[in-house]
């Protein structure tokens, strides 16, 4: 590609190196040019319009440019944009740490609503740290365990259990945990072992009549952790929905289960709630979908809940660290006793990600926007149980909350050759007809903002259709 001053695509590749990407493909398939965005729809610089399917990396919750998130800012912005938190405090941080603790511990939104009262509520959780993306946040949670098992007398527990088909970042820590060769395997000389729960009892959604029955896995799952129960400081698991993985989900009643084994066992949960959480799945986290859907359950809330993500609906990063005032007790001494939890984070309690972030509560406590993922998620699986109907290579169809996936297969039902990319060409394709899809492998979904209209989720559903008939056949 002959480079000129004045292209945009030719200066972009001269200098910038694009995110889980190999930058042959932008060869022949340049990147977009964003010119603007609005709502689920991405402006380009050759003046289409394009819907963001996919939420972009899933976190624009609330789609792009909301009103009252850039107002937030905005104030914030003419007060001060950032102080180190170490030593300092403010309003608004210590309202987000209010308001975060109260709806994660399952109080109703007036509690935790634009119009919530201050000061602390009771439940299960108790404290907040912040940082500034997932990986970091998940690092955080990591680090707190481990030292929080030693200071409380058990330091022989210093290995972590993790789920198979798990991705939790790209950080060292979070690599090891996490269970995808694609991102981990260059980097294996960095990593620390750990051990891997196989066998999740894989559902297809709330529709499912064993979404809530993990009986028939837990017996092998258990056996598993028992082998090493003496010496592990946490089970780390994203909860319910495993994205990266391939958007699987799993029971939530193993969530259950792991609450009561870990507390039988003097072992933390982590639970990774950067992608599953804020909504996602029709609950502020999925931790509470432990019960059943349309009800709040707090029977296997974990020691540790980590979002990010949707926190600040993808305007600032933020990430938040959850945890227990008894893991809390562990670190609180005299300095000289070394029990102080020394990790920093330059950008620790950002005002301004901060401001967006009480923004965000307030629109999910006014809008109702938990509401309005349950009443329009079976729209969004019927549209892609129907295409999938008509289609004898779509298989394992799978939907909770916004979030609907299903695998590109051959005919019978197994995998395609990866070599073949089948799913990027099915994404390119989108990409030409007026949709952002960018698929896991050959698992193709839809992972739309949480704001979208009926008639968006359609769009978005029908550009899938046609595109899977352009590359595989009609």
């Amino acid at each position: 590609m002959a480079e000129h001053p004045g292209d945009l695509t030719a200066r972009d590749l001269a200098v910038f190196w694009h995110p889980c990407s190999q930058m042959r493909d932008y060869r022949d398939f340049p990147p977009l040019e964003i010119v603007g965005a609005r709502g689920a729809r991405l402006e380009l610089g050759d003046g289409r319009t394009i819907l963001d399917a996919i939420s972009s990396w899933w976190c624009k919750a609330l789609g792009h440019g909301h009103p009252h998130l850039g107002a937030a800012l905005r104030t914030q912005l003419e007060t001060f944009e950032h102080v180190i938190t170490a030593n300092t405090t403010n309003a608004p941080l210590v309202r987000l740490c209010e308001r975060l603790l109260a709806a994660a511990n399952g109080h109703p939104p007036a509690l935790w609503g634009a119009a919530a009262a201050p000061g602390r509520r009771a439940g299960h959780f108790g404290k907040v740290f912040l940082a500034d993306n997932g990986s970091t946040a998940v690092e955080i949670a990591l680090k707190m365990a481990l030292q929080a098992q030693a200071q409380r007398g058990a330091p022989g527990r210093t290995r972590f259990a993790a789920l198979e088909n798990g991705y939790h970042g790209e950080t060292v820590g979070t690599l090891s945990v996490g269970d995808l060769g694609l991102y981990g395997a260059p980097f294996r000389a960095l990593c620390f072992p750990v051990q891997r729960i196989v066998g999740l009892p894989y559902r297809r959604g709330p529709h499912d009549p064993t979404w809530l029955d993990t009986g028939a896995a837990w017996p092998a799952i258990e056996a598993g952790l028992e082998a090493q129960a003496d010496t592990l400081a946490a089970v780390v698991y994203e909860p319910v929905l495993q994205a990266a993985g391939g958007m699987r989900l799993f029971s939530p009643d193993l969530l259950r289960r792991l609450r009561s084994w870990a507390d039988a066992r003097g072992v933390y949960l982590i639970a990774d709630e950067i992608a599953a959480g804020m909504g996602r799945l029709g609950a502020l986290l999925a931790s509470h979908l432990a019960g059943g859907n349309g009800r709040v359950s707090l029977g296997a809330l974990p020691d540790f809940a980590v979002l990010s993500k949707g926190l600040t609906a993808g305007t600032l990063p933020l990430s938040a660290v959850l945890t227990t005032d008894a893991v809390y007790t562990l670190f609180d001494a005299d300095y000289g006793d070394g029990r102080a939890f020394l990790h920093s984070n330059t950008f620790t309690g950002n005002a301004l990600a901060v401001a967006v972030a009480n923004a965000v509560l307030d629109v999910f406590a006014t809008d109702d926007i938990l509401g309005r993922v349950s009443a329009l998620a079976p729209q969004l699986r019927a549209g892609v149980e129907s295409l999938a109907a008509r289609r004898g290579y779509l298989h394992g169809v799978r939907a909770c909350g916004f979030v609907a996936a299903v695998d590109v297969c051959a005919a019978e039902g197994t995998p395609l050759d990866p070599a073949r990319r089948t799913g990027y060409a099915i994404y390119r394709e989108a990409v030409r007809r007026g949709a952002l899809l960018r698929p896991l492998g050959d698992t193709m979904y839809l992972c739309p903002p949480l704001t979208s209209t009926p008639a968006e989720i359609d769009q978005m559903t029908a550009i899938l259709a046609d595109s899977l008939d352009v590359v595989m056949g009609a």
